[in-house]
């Protein structure tokens, strides 16, 4: 039987699932940010307290199911992993999006008169230097270790047990899936907000705005694979590991952030008018 992608949540669950997911993450963040701007001194070093931090979702999910639905409830949550005849289609939508995405608006960008990105070197070269023996060795060679990583102990895992694998089908059941997925995706933004405060962080600088709504969209993609694919979590680490390692590994040329924002929404809201605001899925996709 396909796991149920609407689950009506227990009282004060949800709310009790985000606070803690705050907690947990804000623990290490807030010093971090702190640290990086000289005010405390911390002992963790940044990767660690990114690490750790990202972590919040996953440890926020096991801990509410634990108390709210016991056993049984866990046993549901982590056996959405095990979902994994869902159609291809799927799989490929999510390895592949975050490509078609980031080529298209570096296409655009040079198309606006900025400068052919150098597809040879890739952000992950400068960001991570190899050591001198390994010097030879192409960047790209490291693209599979570095994925599977991100996938099972980076942000990939450490998120997306809380996001799409508690808290989703519980906000769908009150609010439908586009209202829920609209407002997870605030959820989602304002949880990042201390790294937007750690000197350093590459979302430091940023316009928080533009983040909030571009996390918006992305949360609506989110979903409609979700919907999709019996609520399996498969397709929604698969798509998060692919967001994070296309921006190190495929260099681009950033065009202005309203095209950014556009091409986002455009495919977002694609989505929307084709399955519906309501369900965002074919009907056969629903439980």
């Amino acid at each position: 039987m396909p796991a149920p992608i609407f689950i009506p949540p227990k009282q004060r669950s949800l709310i009790f699932f985000f606070n803690l997911t705050v907690a947990i993450s804000w623990a290490f963040w807030v010093p971090a940010a702190l640290a990086s701007q000289g005010r405390i001194s911390f002992p963790l070093p940044s990767a660690l307290s990114t690490l750790a931090g990202v972590s919040g979702p996953f440890v926020a999910a096991v801990i509410t199911v634990t108390r709210y639905e016991g056993r049984l409830g866990l046993k549901q949550l982590f056996g959405r992993l095990l979902i994994w005849r869902v159609g291809i289609q799927w799989y490929l939508f999510a390895l592949l999006w975050p490509v078609v995405f980031s080529l298209a608006k570096t296409g655009i960008a040079v198309w606006m008169g900025g400068a052919a990105p150098d597809f040879s070197q890739p952000p992950f070269a400068s960001l991570y230097p190899l050591p001198p023996e390994l010097s030879n060795v192409s960047p790209f060679l490291l693209l599979p270790f570095v994925f599977l990583q991100q996938t099972l102990i980076g942000s990939s895992m450490g998120e997306e047990i809380g996001w799409r694998g508690y808290a989703l089908p519980r906000m769908q059941a009150q609010e439908g899936a586009f209202r829920a997925s609209v407002l997870l995706g605030v959820i989602w933004a304002v949880w990042h907000l201390p790294l937007w405060l750690t000197k350093g962080h590459p979302m430091q600088g940023t316009f928080f705005g533009w983040t909030l709504l571009g996390l918006m969209a992305t949360s609506v993609l989110f979903t409609w694979v979700y919907n999709n694919t019996q609520g399996s979590l498969l397709p929604a680490l698969l798509f998060h590991s692919s967001i994070a390692i296309t921006g190190l590994f495929l260099s681009s040329t950033a065009p202005p952030v309203l095209v950014d924002l556009a091409l986002n929404w455009a495919m977002a809201l694609l989505v929307i008018v084709v399955f519906g605001p309501k369900r965002l899925s074919r009907p056969e996709g629903i439980a």
